[in-house]
């Protein structure tokens, strides 16, 4: 079965017109860690290996391809800070890596 992050670009494809700009809202993360009963902090760091900023890279690649000149990322609002201070930590320590990462792809 293909899952939904292959399926969108194909309807894209199969729809015709490519759109100009496409937005994504990163979310879930902690529904996921809740769900499978790990703490709230590793639903945002699951998956060293495979993290949803890698998911993220291969979905702007494939946007890219189809000629999708403008991607928006939602992927921290202003009621992230109201989480603890250890969540927040490490959802910049996230973040700063994520840039690390893009840098090193220049």
């Amino acid at each position: 079965m293909v899952n939904w992050c292959k399926r969108i670009p194909l309807a894209i494809l199969k729809a015709g017109k490519i759109p100009r700009h496409i937005a994504f809202i990163m979310d879930g993360n902690r529904r996921w860690a809740v769900k499978q009963h790990k703490d709230k902090i590793a639903g945002h760091s699951f998956g060293k290996l495979y993290s949803g900023f890698d998911k993220l890279l291969e979905v702007i690649d494939w946007c890219l391809e189809l000629g999708i000149s403008t991607i928006t990322v939602f992927a921290f609002s202003t009621d992230n800070f109201k989480r603890t201070q250890e969540e927040v930590e490490e959802l910049m320590r996230l973040f700063r890596e994520a840039c690390r990462k893009l840098k090193e792809q220049e």
